[in-house]
């Protein structure tokens, strides 16, 4: 397995496989890999000659300061990506591109993409803009024969597949569904950092979405809405403002189209319900679910 730390090396890289007729599938991560990245290298060597783990720490780079930056990248060198390194090892990954953050510009509009899009990208809730910003020019660079996502990251997956066909890159855009921990709870290296009282209150959030799922009609959005907070047991982050500051809260719910991501008046369509859910100190859980009308 080779290392790539430059752009040089990752365009060598691209060329060499190219030049050899070789396929290649990316998966875009933040490293600190669990089961379901192991999920997506599986098909990702399913479908390609050759799989390329991509690691990036935007949001890192973006929230802090300079110096805990690069605190917490020595870190990750010196620990986490030593076990990143061997867990890709063990299962068949041919590259890790670990390019300094530093590399990528930062200032691309997306004027090429749809408002809609572009309104995802900029919405700090439920896209990371300068993950996505670094994804475009690695695509661009690399152009990948498959870019493999997976759907637990329902917006940033919607956003990568129109960012390919907008720009007419010559990528397949392949989504690889949700994996649950043995409690329901989706896979993340956030789980880890919830305290064991917000485990337990975090397992209410796949138990209340299946429960809408089992509905046998939809009465309306807001009531679905209404119904998953309250069957979490929490707050809206409208009333956040009213309550303690470690409350945890739902940070947002949103009930979209499932293929495009365009919010829903009615289910009249295969529907996503889309929702984050903030837990003390800044630890937010992720998840979704498809519905379809009834």
């Amino acid at each position: 397995m080779k290392i790539i730390e430059s752009l040089e090396e990752l365009k060598e890289c691209s060329k060499q496989l190219k030049d050899e007729g070789k396929t290649l599938a990316s998966i875009d991560t933040y490293g600190d890999f669990h089961e379901a990245h192991g999920s997506l290298i599986n098909v990702a060597n399913d479908l390609a000659d050759n799989t390329i783990i991509t690691i990036d720490h935007m949001p890192q780079y973006q929230d802090f300061s300079k110096e805990k930056y690069e605190e917490f990248l020595n870190k990750y060198k010196e620990t986490t990506f030593l076990s990143d390194i061997k867990f890709c090892e063990d299962r068949g990954v041919n590259f890790i591109s670990h390019i300094p953050d530093t590399t990528w510009d930062m200032n691309e509009s997306f004027d090429f993409v749809s408002p809609f899009i572009r309104k995802i990208i900029n919405s700090s809730l439920r896209c990371h803009k300068k993950t996505i910003q670094e994804w475009t020019h690695l695509m661009k660079e690399l152009q990948p024969t498959f870019d493999v996502a997976g759907e637990k990251d329902f917006y940033q997956k919607i956003v990568f597949e129109n960012i390919i066909k907008d720009l007419n890159l010559p990528i397949n855009s392949v989504g690889v569904p949700l994996l649950r921990e043995s409690d329901g709870l989706p896979y993340s290296s956030r789980n880890a950092e919830l305290t064991d009282e917000e485990r337990q209150r975090s397992l209410l959030i796949y138990k209340t979405l299946k429960e809408i799922s089992e509905w046998t009609s939809y009465p309306s959005i807001e009531e679905i809405k209404k119904y998953f907070i309250k069957g979490c047991g929490l707050v809206s982050s409208a009333r956040r403002a009213y309550v303690k500051k470690d409350t945890s809260y739902v940070w947002f719910i949103d009930v979209c189209d499932a293929k495009t991501g365009e919010p829903l008046k009615i289910i009249d369509k295969e529907a996503a319900i889309v929702v984050a859910v903030n837990f003390g100190e800044g630890v937010y859980i992720s998840d979704n679910i498809i519905i379809q009308p009834r």
